[in-house]
């Protein structure tokens, strides 16, 4: 756990850190199994009286796969620069962590919850079905040769 006071920051003078924490099951939240390899490098300071975080995360976590729910290890590397805000604010972007100081660890691991892909898969080489729900996916080859009978064609109805 690195603990950073938010009183310490000043502008204009950054503190840097660097760690390889070790998360315990609690932290974790699906789509997150584990945690195989974790290490950041955060460069700390102060801007408009907000803590400004520049972070470079990379690992490797186990994941579950969207489609199947399979695990798989996903490489991951980031570079984010957020800030660390008390309460919601209007005007800025950044990470809700009210209080006197923050937890760098669970930062860092929320930045990288938050870039994760919506849709996790293993295998990008997925091939579509020929047939799904009673549309029908045309080859080149076949729109040509239907082509002359244009329209939208409903399986079922319209076969002569």
């Amino acid at each position: 756990m690195t603990k950073v006071n938010k009183s310490s920051l000043s502008e204009g003078r950054y503190q840097e850190y660097e760690a390889s924490p070790v998360f315990d099951a609690m932290m974790l939240s699906y789509p997150i199994k584990s945690i195989p390899s974790f290490h950041y490098v955060a460069k700390v300071t102060k801007r408009d009286e907000r803590a400004l975080v520049m972070m470079n995360a990379g690992g490797e976590l186990e994941v579950f796969d969207s489609r199947d729910n399979v695990p798989f290890i996903y490489p991951f590397a980031i570079k984010e620069e957020t800030l660390v805000l008390d309460e919601e604010d209007g005007e800025s972007i950044g990470y809700i962590v009210p209080g006197a100081s923050f937890d760098l660890d669970a930062l860092a691991l929320d930045i990288v919850k938050s870039s994760l892909p919506l849709r996790l898969i293993r295998n990008e080489e997925s091939t579509l079905k020929d047939e799904v729900g009673g549309v029908r996916i045309l080859s080149d080859e076949e729109k040509a040769k239907e082509g002359s009978k244009g329209g939208i064609r409903i399986k079922g109805l319209d076969e002569e």
